[in-house]
């Protein structure tokens, strides 16, 4: 049994978020524990067991006290950030690691800061994490209550109202696909030099949903212009893109193929899993474009 510095058992030393903050803390403060021991602990929710053996002898339940007196904000000062809100929470990842980022002394050392990477967070952990990471954020509590106010209304003005993205369906599997795929293909990042993390192309419609909304709110922080227009030039190349593959726009042209050419073409159509039709398109296009 865990016990304190005077030898009395202690039954229940950390909350959930307590000990989400220590996972996190100790994370970008290694020195914390001897070498090798954080490699000891198996999950957040273990954690006071794996570290029972250290918890007295480096002070833990002593650095816990003082830092949820000195870093921890009330409970109100977080309600507006929603446990169920994911369009929200991966928004306020990304601010974060901007904010954490550009920061230098003498606020604090950035390297010290604790930022949740937006790739590996599943959902049902982002919630925690974000409080880990404004919790473990090496600030006063007045500091840090301005800043979260800041974070507050930045994100009442950066929603893009629901009648703007109505098009933008989250249960269509292929639609997600090409938006991710569009979002990370575009010269933005080059040009703005904007910093945000998306999921694979294997991640589930609705968490790529999420992604896609919490990308286009980002945009507010270049400006609302910049948010207004990007959005208009994405929704009009998904409009040209169903009608390239709506049948309106297709004609039906006949010629002949040798039997070696059918032969590579239904070789092709299994290897990418694309229409016969499709593949022609795609050979004819980069033929053209080779050439120019």
């Amino acid at each position: 049994m865990l016990r304190d510095g005077e030898g009395h058992p202690i039954t229940k030393p950390l909350s959930a978020r307590e000990k989400h903050w220590l996972r996190a803390y100790l994370e970008v403060n290694p020195d914390a524990l001897p070498p090798g021991h954080n490699n000891e602990i198996r999950s957040t929710e273990t954690i006071v067991e794996d570290l029972s053996n250290r918890w007295d002898d480096r002070g833990i339940l002593d650095l816990v006290r003082k830092w949820r007196e000195s870093r921890f904000l009330p409970d109100n000062d977080l309600e507006w950030i929603s446990s169920g809100n994911q369009r929200q929470l991966i928004w306020l990842i990304n601010e974060l690691a901007i904010r954490l980022s550009v920061v230098t002394p003498p606020d604090f050392d950035a390297s010290t800061a604790y930022v949740p990477d937006p790739l590996n967070c599943q959902p049902d952990q982002r919630y925690p994490l974000v409080i880990a990471a404004i919790d473990a954020w090496p600030i006063s509590i007045e500091k840090k209550r301005k800043a979260l106010e800041e974070f507050r209304e930045k994100w009442v003005r950066a929603q893009i109202p629901d009648k703007q993205i109505k098009w933008l369906d989250g249960k269509n599997s292929q639609q997600m696909t090409w938006a991710i795929s569009y979002l990370g293909g575009c010269d933005f990042w080059k040009r703005h030099r904007t910093t945000f993390g998306f999921p694979s192309t294997e991640q589930l419609p609705k968490d790529k949903y999420a992604h896609i909304l919490g990308f286009l709110d980002h945009l507010y922080g270049i400006s609302p212009d910049t948010q207004e227009l990007f959005l208009a030039k994405m929704k009009k190349t998904w409009s040209q893109r169903k009608y390239q593959n709506s049948e309106k726009a297709k004609k039906q042209v006949y010629f002949s193929l040798s039997d070696e050419a059918r032969r590579n073409l239904d070789q092709l159509e299994k290897a990418r899993k694309v229409t016969k039709n499709r593949i022609i398109e795609d050979l004819l296009a980069q033929a053209v474009g080779s050439r120019r």
